[in-house]
């Protein structure tokens, strides 16, 4: 009987506002079209919170699956879920991919999904970390299943408003030691470049009047060229690439707390 059931799907993209135009709605949704409705709106950056696209997949299933203890709700959900997501995390991760390699020979910079929130009716709100290119985790539909398991036993407490994998807490952690350590390469490589600089310096330090002049007048040319040009669009900044590690969870409640869970000992920190 379950083989005949699938759940329904709605994909809604919360950009930063920044990025919000026609043209990105138009494009979003003739990109997944295939995939699923799309709803496309628009957030304000909160003061000291970095620029972020969020795509939430709203799943819709017109029968109980979430309580583990219904013989018929868990029945359905080992028969239908998991599979299903798999597949979608895969179609959508291929779907984003594809997005960005046309952006790409556009000459357009990727269009980054920063979270998946999977949003399981009044069930469960799940936020998990993209990758660095945007995909999704292979083993996301490992942590959807702990999570419906640790809930369904009560562990994380109640009126839970989101789980989020990681936490927001150990994700930033885990961005400022990556950024910091490209800026040490950065460094590394700027350093060596300035002396190969002031070498070619050295060697050229004899440049004729005229050519100074020429030099001073096509800077010129440049810097009015560029007062003229249109100020571009505006694009995410570029992360460090880095694997994530998921294993600190941040359990959002209704109140507004945060707890940190350890998802390796399956305790609060």
């Amino acid at each position: 009987m379950t083989a005949f059931i699938r759940p329904s799907l709605i994909l809604r993209m919360d950009l930063d506002e920044r990025l919000f135009n026609d043209e990105c709605v138009s494009d979003i949704k003739r990109s997944y079209s295939y995939v699923a409705p799309s709803v496309v709106q628009a957030h304000k950056t909160a003061d000291g919170q970095r620029p972020e696209n969020v795509m939430r997949f709203m799943i819709k299933l017109h029968r109980a699956y979430w309580d583990k203890s219904d013989e018929a709700a868990q029945q359905l959900w080992q028969g239908v879920v998991p599979k299903w997501l798999h597949n979608m995390f895969s179609k959508v991760s291929n779907t984003i991919t594809a997005a960005n390699n046309v952006r790409a020979e556009n000459g357009q910079p990727a269009f980054p999904y920063h979270w998946l929130e999977l949003e399981f009716g009044d069930n469960a709100l799940i936020a998990v970390k993209t990758g660095s290119d945007s995909s999704f985790p292979a083993d996301g539909v490992d942590m959807v299943e702990r999570v419906r398991d640790l809930m369904n036993a009560g562990a994380l407490g109640q009126d839970i408003a989101c789980v989020r994998i990681p936490s927001r807490a150990s994700y930033e952690a885990q961005l400022a030691a990556a950024e910091q350590t490209q800026a040490e390469a950065a460094a590394v490589v700027e350093q060596d470049e300035s002396a190969g600089q002031e070498a070619e310096q050295a060697e050229s330090a004899n440049v004729s009047a005229e050519q100074v002049v020429d030099t001073a007048g096509a800077a010129a040319e440049t810097q009015a060229d560029s007062a003229d040009a249109a100020e571009p669009a505006f694009a995410m900044p570029e992360l460090p690439a880095f694997d994530v590690n998921y294993g600190t969870w941040g359990i959002e409640y209704a109140d507004g707390t945060v707890r940190e869970f350890d998802a390796s000992t399956g305790a609060f920190s």
